[in-house]
């Protein structure tokens, strides 16, 4: 049987944020020592482990706030702000626990309720624009870890498109 256009959205975006781009995003926190995670070109720029806090705090707020009603209050400054030189260990559990709610949510969201407008947002938006706005923002900010990655070592990963999961 055919899904529908509703329904393959949604397992799309699922596939796409909880499973390849996801495991972009770990492939990149493995190859790299805590040094190079926490590394920035200048005070201006993020870390990618200021990029991985990020797409943590925007996935919860996003998917599982947003979308999924849970509670969920965010400190969106702070992402950015860290310093600490928090592992990858640490990163990682925080970045599976954030997928593990996506991939919750996503795996209950009604086909039918995605032209639903929430006012769970800064201004209303349905929760179809809520899932591709996140969707979109996490694969910008995947994009930005893997080259940040093959800068810092361009042998780190290699084709990491193509190898992870999902693609």
């Amino acid at each position: 049987m055919t899904g529908t256009i509703e329904s393959t959205f949604i397992e799309s975006a699922r596939t796409r944020l909880c499973i390849h781009l996801t495991g972009q995003i770990r492939t990149c926190l493995d190859a790299l020592k805590v040094e190079q995670i926490w590394w920035r070109p200048n005070e201006s720029s993020n870390a990618i482990g200021n990029l991985v806090l990020h797409c943590v705090g925007s996935t919860r707020f996003y998917i599982g706030h947003v979308v999924g009603g849970r509670d969920f209050v965010r400190d969106r400054a702070a992402e950015f702000a860290e310093r600490r030189e928090l592992p990858a260990a640490e990163l990682r559990a925080r970045l599976d626990m954030a997928i593990e709610e996506a991939d919750a949510v996503l795996a209950q969201v009604d086909p039918a309720s995605l032209l639903a407008t929430t006012e769970r947002t800064p201004k209303p938006m349905t929760l179809l624009e809520a899932i591709n706005l996140q969707l979109t923002h996490y694969a910008l900010h995947a994009g930005q870890i893997a080259y940040a990655t093959k800068l810092i070592d361009a042998h780190a990963i290699h084709e990491i498109w193509r190898t992870t999961p999902g693609h």
